[in-house]
């Protein structure tokens, strides 16, 4: 017990050394930025979060931290998209700044703001430091121009990563129960000829009368071959003026549809299988089998 406990105490004391020489690091650097071209990026990922308060206490946190570090903050972008999101327009306008010279250190309100994956934001954070920018995150109290500074943000980074995967897991854990034991669609929006309505999945009378006319149809010309079977059938559904989601129908929406076992009353999940669904069935399964040489 006793040489367990003295490691214990060992890495206690060196974890409060890196903490101590951390805050050091970061307190002498901020002495040193009042004539730093400072940009900063603020971000929520939905609309909904973006009509709130969200972007505007990142806004006003980062302008009071660089008015309290002199920090010279030239512009504050916004963005409204998912943190795993690697291409986004704010990203790559920072890092065209950074490669210009305009740009040489960029503060957000937390490190999360700019990726929430550890591999992609990893290197979007190396390729900055490695054009000689600097990061600071006021929430972290992270300033990568130290040796602890980029410590501190690569296990921050580790922990964000973890967070969204268990978030993730979480929702593929409650998709898996609700399509097993519910036999309900957990996946995307529903397919043509069905809506979405109160959470739940409707059949859509415009819509579900299209799908049956197109499997009729397909059944009607199964002697023919495929590209004039297509054909006959787009050409019928153009002349009565039917849409597939306001564009013209093409041989590929014909396809997808007769080869759609939700139509029949299966739901399809993934390496989960198939099970049934209890929405309306809008074909039999005598006839979805006969179109598909079941």
């Amino acid at each position: 017990m006793f040489p367990i406990s003295l490691m214990y105490y060992h890495y206690i004391h060196i974890y409060f050394v890196l903490v101590v020489i951390h805050f050091v690091n970061y307190t002498m650097n901020k002495k040193e930025k009042s004539m730093s071209k400072v940009y900063s990026i603020v971000r929520v990922s939905s609309v909904s979060q973006s009509d709130n308060t969200s972007l505007t206490n990142q806004k006003d946190t980062i302008q009071k931290y660089c008015e309290l570090y002199n920090l010279n903050l030239i512009e504050i972008i916004e963005e409204v998209y998912s943190g795993t999101t690697e291409d986004r327009d704010g990203l790559n306008y920072l890092m065209d700044k950074v490669k210009s010279g305009e740009c040489d250190t960029i503060i957000v309100y937390k490190i999360d703001r700019l990726m929430r994956d550890f591999r992609s934001g990893i290197n979007y954070i190396t390729d900055l430091m490695d054009l000689g920018c600097e990061i600071i995150s006021t929430q972290e109290q992270i300033d990568t121009s130290s040796i602890s500074g980029k410590f501190f943000l690569n296990m921050l980074l580790s922990l964000s990563e973890m967070d969204i995967s268990t978030i993730k897991f979480r929702l593929n854990n409650g998709k898996s129960h609700r399509f097993l034991n519910e036999g309900k669609r957990v996946c995307s929006s529903p397919p043509f000829g069905y809506s979405k309505r109160d959470g739940s999945v409707e059949m859509d009378e415009v819509e579900g009368k299209i799908v049956k006319y197109i499997f009729t149809l397909y059944n009607r010309y199964l002697h023919l071959t495929p590209y004039r079977r297509n054909k006959r059938i787009l050409n019928l559904l153009n002349s009565k003026g039917y849409l597939f989601r306001d564009k013209p129908f093409t041989s590929q929406h014909i396809k997808r549809m007769v080869t759609n076992p939700f139509y029949k009353g299966l739901n399809t999940f993934g390496e989960l299988g198939v099970t049934k669904h209890p929405y309306p069935h809008l074909v039999s399964s005598r006839l979805y089998n006969l179109c598909n040489g079941v």
